[in-house]
C-alpha cells in the first residue's frame, strides 16, 4: 500500500509541470490545464491523508510501511503547499481581470484589440451581477490617477520608457491622443495581458498631467491580483 501511495504522491507532484508543459506546447487550452491543477490538489490531498492515517497505524508494527507513508506523505505537501497558495491568493483578492486607475472614464483600447483573438476576455469594464468599479476600489484603493506637475510630452516620454524598462511590450505609440498601447507576458504560463496608459492635461490644475493606467487579462476569470500589482508598479516607478 506504501509503494502505490508513493507512486500516487509522485503523480501529483507531477501535476503542475504537465499542466504547464502542456499548455504551453499547445496541447490543450487554459481550461484543461487548470482542470489537471485540481485533479493534482485533490489527489495530493488524499495521498497526505492516506499517509498520515498509514504511519499512525504501521509506525510499531511495520516500519518499512511507515516510512514509505511518510515519504509519501512529504511528496505530496509539495503540490499541496505550490497549490495551495494560489488558491490562498485567489480568496484574497476578488475574482476581477480588469482594473483602471479611473474607474468612471477607463482608457480605451484600439491598437491591441486585433491582437486577443478569439475566446479572450471582453474589454468593456464591467463584471456580471456587480459594480467593477466598487469591487476595485475596494480591493485595491490605491490604484489611482497619478497628477504630476510636468508637461504633457514628459509624462508621455517617462511613460514609454517605464514600460520599457518593466518589460512591456510597446504595441502603438500616438503622441497626438496621448495613448500608449503595450502587452505583457507572464513568464511561467506566458499568459498576455494589455495594457493602456492614457496621458493628457489635468483640466482643473495649470502646467499638470494625468496619466491613467488600465491593465486587463486576455484569460482567465481572475487575475489573483496581476493587474493590479503591474500597475501599481508603474505608478511607483512613475513617481519615484
Amino acid at each position: 500500500m506504501s509503494r502505490l501511495l508513493k507512486w500516487l504522491a509522485v503523480l501529483s507532484a507531477l501535476g503542475f509541470p504537465l499542466a504547464l508543459i502542456g499548455f504551453r506546447v499547445g496541447l490543450y487550452e487554459f481550461g484543461t490545464g487548470f482542470r489537471i491543477l485540481n485533479y493534482t490538489f485533490y489527489l495530493a490531498a488524499a495521498v497526505f491523508v492516506v499517509g498520515i492515517v498509514l504511519f499512525l497505524m504501521h509506525r510499531k508494527a511495520k516500519p518499512d510501511s511507515s516510512r514509505g507513508a511518510i515519504i509519501a506523505v512529504v511528496i505530496s505537501l509539495i503540490p499541496i503547499i505550490g497549490l495551495g497558495s494560489q488558491v490562498f491568493v485567489a480568496r484574497t483578492v476578488p475574482a476581477i481581470h480588469n482594473i483602471s486607475t479611473d474607474t468612471v472614464n477607463p482608457p480605451q483600447f484600439n491598437a491591441v484589440v486585433a491582437l486577443r483573438g478569439e475566446g479572450t476576455n471582453p474589454l468593456e469594464y464591467k463584471i456580471e451581477n456587480g459594480d467593477l468599479a466598487e469591487v476595485q476600489k475596494n480591493a485595491y484603493p490605491d490604484i489611482k490617477t497619478i497628477t504630476a506637475n510636468i508637461s504633457v510630452q514628459n509624462a508621455f516620454d517617462k511613460a514609454v520608457n517605464i514600460a520599457e524598462d518593466l518589460g512591456w511590450e510597446i504595441v502603438s505609440k500616438d503622441q497626438a491622443s496621448g495613448i500608449i498601447e503595450a502587452t505583457q507576458t507572464t513568464t511561467l504560463w506566458q499568459f498576455k495581458d494589455d495594457i493602456v496608459i492614457r496621458i493628457r492635461a489635468n483640466t482643473q490644475t495649470p502646467d499638470s498631467t494625468d496619466i491613467d493606467l488600465r491593465s486587463v487579462s486576455r484569460i482567465g476569470r481572475s487575475d489573483l491580483g496581476a493587474n493590479a500589482r503591474r500597475i501599481q508598479h508603474f505608478i511607483d516607478q512613475f513617481n519615484s
